[in-house]
């Protein structure tokens, strides 16, 4: 009697299981490729190679969710991986939905009915491996079962979760902008004169100088240089698996549109983050990546995590900045993203241009800039 085959715990170990068996099925272990890295387009194929005997690429879906032991496969996923696979160059002769989902009849007869269509309109072959399928080609494949079932590399259950505020992917900031509108309009020669004469008056007058706390300019100098267009966000680094993470460090690159990275507001782009707990954190600022270790190369043990504050100064207006994350580790890596969803606070001003004529009327300008007490010059 057949054993029962684990189904792998997390995505990671089903792709490399994937290239594992098809590597053998296909005889091409060696040839058998992982397609690009995390984060990059991958055209609906993760495992790819030209069977022997073959001359055409075939390419594998390993399709899986957030708990891939009970992943159930949709007509819609099915739909939208079919219509990236169709970007896949060169073009393919097979396409393979492999999931750990168990058989399902539906979705079986589903990809039978894709399968004819594509074929009809000269496309790829569509074939569907359940785990109950996958399962009877690892019990065919002796390397690949020693790989699975006798090797304990497949219980290796390392897995690292990088998370925002809130142990979120994405989180909104908020920074405060200034929209300006800038109006033109034609020069009324008394309200001209009588506008002199008020500047006059004041230029005479000395109440500013006994007054000094009640001018707005005077306070902004005694409250230091502010841009409150700055944002901060927590990156929180968490070991979700059941191994220690040992000799670590992460690396963050903020590949978005942003004006500006900081770990420490004040020190300019180098520095620690928290200068009060040193004891638990290092992060080190280089253009526009943070790279984070902990001190006196601490592990990280399970169901731990680890986290910082960073500052960043994102452009005036609604868009989101994608953070690329990179853990290196003794026995492990992993990588992945996290956004920041910029939402601007604007403060509206209107400010009049005189002009002499109405030829020299303009249509309105509008000026959007970070709100800050101080000027770059």
């Amino acid at each position: 009697m057949k054993k029962t085959i684990q189904k792998p715990e997390n995505w990671p170990d089903f792709e490399t299981l994937c290239k594992q068996l098809w590597g053998e099925v296909w005889n091409i272990p060696m040839k058998i490729k992982k397609n690009g890295r995390n984060g990059q387009p991958q055209a609906g194929v993760d495992v790819y190679g030209v069977p022997k005997g073959e001359l055409d690429y075939w390419g594998i879906q390993c399709k899986g969710k957030d708990d891939y032991v009970n992943a159930k496969l949709t007509k819609k996923e099915i739909d939208i991986e079919i219509g990236k696979a169709h970007k896949f160059k060169p073009d393919l002769s097979v396409f393979i939905f492999a999931t750990t989902m168990n058989k399902d009849s539906a979705i079986e007869e589903y990809v039978r009915i894709k399968d004819l269509e594509s074929r009809k309109n000269g496309k790829f072959e569509i074939l569907l491996f359940c785990w109950e399928d996958i399962a009877d080609l690892i019990d065919d494949n002796q390397d690949t079962y020693n790989f699975w079932v006798g090797n304990k590399q497949h219980k290796t259950k390392f897995d690292f979760e990088v998370s925002l505020n809130d142990f979120q992917t994405e989180y909104i900031i908020k920074p405060k902008c200034i929209r300006t509108i800038k109006k033109y309009r034609i020069r009324e020669p008394e309200l001209e004169n009588l506008d002199m004469g008020i500047a006059s008056v004041l230029a005479g007058n000395t109440w500013m100088n006994k007054a000094p706390f009640n001018n707005p300019a005077f306070a902004s100098i005694s409250q230091g240089r502010i841009n409150e267009a700055i944002c901060s966000f927590e990156a929180i680094m968490a070991n979700t698996g059941s191994n220690v993470i040992e000799d670590w460090r992460v690396k963050f690159k903020v590949v978005g549109e942003h004006k500006g990275i900081m770990d420490h507001l004040g020190t300019g782009p180098m520095g620690m983050v928290d200068l009060t707990a040193l004891k638990y954190r290092r992060t080190y600022v280089d253009e526009n990546q943070i790279s984070y270790s902990p001190k006196d190369n601490e592990p990280l043990i399970q169901k731990d995590n680890r986290f910082f504050e960073a500052y960043i100064i994102p452009e005036c207006k609604e868009y989101t900045i994608p953070i690329e994350w990179e853990l290196l580790a003794r026995d492990y890596s992993s990588s992945g993203k996290i956004y920041l969803k910029v939402e601007p606070e604007y403060e509206e001003k209107i400010i009049y241009k005189e002009v002499d004529s109405v030829e020299d009327l303009k249509e309105d300008e509008i000026i959007v800039e970070e709100k800050k007490n101080y000027t770059d010059e």
